[in-house]
């Protein structure tokens, strides 16, 4: 059984939640939307696990960890709002298209504090792969929102390091 809050309980406002479609073309502005829309909503899945795990695993680690988990989820609030603002303007609705919650519910699988910090140390890994390329392919045609990728992936670094320091 898990120790995570379930997902019917969290507040996942102001996106639509469901099956995603298949995200589109990323040199259009909808396929640009796609990608910041599923880049802030993983951002919002990755602030609950750390604020979840930082009160289900207190007692498995030291008491630094539990600071540092806190303090990387006001990082991932922060970046989520980034990418929120960036698609206000936009001028695309962040709830034009569902997303999945896929990402939390595999966090829930995690029964250890080992397990949680190895599963989101990876999780970070891709998605700062992922910013770097996109940020890369953006540098021309939106700077702005190539920043705002390059930032986010600056910051993950000290998020997957955690897995290595402690573990």
């Amino acid at each position: 059984m898990s120790k995570f809050v379930s997902v019917e309980t969290l507040d996942w406002t102001p996106y639509k939640t469901g099956i995603p479609g298949k995200i589109r073309p990323m040199n259009t502005p909808e396929g640009l939307g796609d990608r910041i829309r599923v880049a802030a909503f993983a951002e919002r899945q990755a602030y609950y696990a750390f604020t979840q795990a930082a009160k289900i695993f207190a007692d498995e680690v030291p008491e630094d960890l539990i600071k540092a988990w806190n303090q990387i989820a006001l990082e991932e609030a922060k970046h989520e709002k980034w990418l929120l603002k960036r698609l206000e303007e936009l001028n695309i609705d962040v709830a034009e298209v569902p997303v999945s919650l896929g990402l939390y519910k595999s966090f829930t699988g995690c029964q250890s504090a080992r397990d949680f910090t190895h599963y989101i140390s990876d999780s970070e890994e891709k998605g700062r792969i992922a910013g770097v390329k996109f940020a890369e392919f953006l540098k021309v045609t939106d700077p702005v929102t190539s920043k705002i990728f390059t930032d986010i992936a600056d910051e993950e670094v000290f998020h997957i390091s955690l897995a290595k320091k402690y573990f």
